[in-house]
């Protein structure tokens, strides 16, 4: 299948999956950790797995090392971004994941030696006033006093966008499906160091335990972001990374048309705020994102 397949298949799948992470976290499991640490343990069995099928081929060890690491920051990015969702809608947190490609782009100029453009510049100053905008408490005010949903998503798109900088570092010598399973591998390294937290430990058998029926919902998101991981990965193998990032900015689209029809059709579920002036300023800060994408990336 053509690159655009994979692209494309991320956004939706992760739409998807931002809203049943939003329910868990407001519903079911509250702590964050916990949500992150089964995350972890899940994809580092999916990552023993593949191995076990393609045989576990050996690595150089910086390749090695730097896809553990890859995989740990896969897993610790997940912590404020599940803050975040305690504390915002997911359609408006979900678009701050934008800032994903600029510092994916800015990744690349230092350690890929990639160069930058003034139209990309002007594209990466769009999309950080969109995020601002988007994150306003107060757009009344003189001053954009933003929400810490914001600092929370900044944190996390940096650690995500080094896992697809390192990624790329190795999978070329290493083969997708071997950088995959050892990238996968480390995110049980990644639950394991939470579960060091004495805290986590503490809350982490009570809160599995209680899962309960929500055990089927936590197995789909899973799934749902491993099949995104997936496909991002591989098409990062067929296309540049900011051309993959770029089909992804197209996901803010997909979680505010999904948060809209949950909160019309099942708020007991989700219940987002639909207020005419709050989707017109997500739908305009989601517009000059695209916009500052798109002069970015082309």
């Amino acid at each position: 299948m053509p690159w655009y397949f994979y692209a494309t298949a991320v956004p939706v799948l992760y739409s998807l999956s931002n809203y049943i992470d939003k329910f868990l976290v407001d519903n079911k499991v509250r702590d964050p950790l916990v949500i992150t640490t089964i995350a972890g343990l899940a994809t580092c069995f999916l990552g023993f797995a593949i191995g076990l099928i393609i045989g576990f081929p050996g690595l150089p060890a910086a390749d090695c090392l730097l896809l553990l690491l890859a995989g740990i920051l896969l897993v610790l990015n997940f912590i404020p971004y599940y803050q975040a969702l305690k504390l915002e809608d997911a359609s408006r947190v979900v678009p701050l994941y934008q800032f994903i490609p600029v510092i994916t782009l800015l990744l690349s100029v230092v350690i890929l030696n990639e160069s930058m453009t003034p139209k990309q510049i002007t594209g990466m100053l769009i999309i950080v006033f969109a995020g601002l905008f988007l994150s306003a408490q107060n757009l009344s005010a003189k001053i954009l006093t933003p929400r810490k949903s914001l600092w929370l998503m900044l944190l996390s798109s940096f650690m995500y966008g080094s896992v697809s900088i390192l990624f790329r570092l190795t999978t070329k010598p290493a083969g997708f499906w071997t950088g995959l399973s050892y990238e996968y591998l480390g995110t049980g390294i990644g639950a394991s160091l939470l579960l060091l937290i004495p805290s986590v430990r503490h809350h982490f058998r009570p809160q599995l335990k209680s899962l309960g029926s929500v055990i089927g919902l936590v197995s789909l998101t899973n799934f749902l972001s491993i099949s995104a991981l997936i496909s991002e990965s591989y098409a990062v193998t067929l296309i540049s990374v900011p051309l993959v990032n770029l089909i992804s900015g197209t996901q803010p689209i997909f979680s505010i048309i999904i948060g809209l029809i949950l909160t019309v059709w099942f708020p007991r579920y989700i219940k987002e705020d639909i207020s005419r002036q709050t989707l017109t300023e997500k739908l305009i800060a989601v517009s000059l994102i695209f916009f500052g994408l798109f002069l970015t990336f082309f």
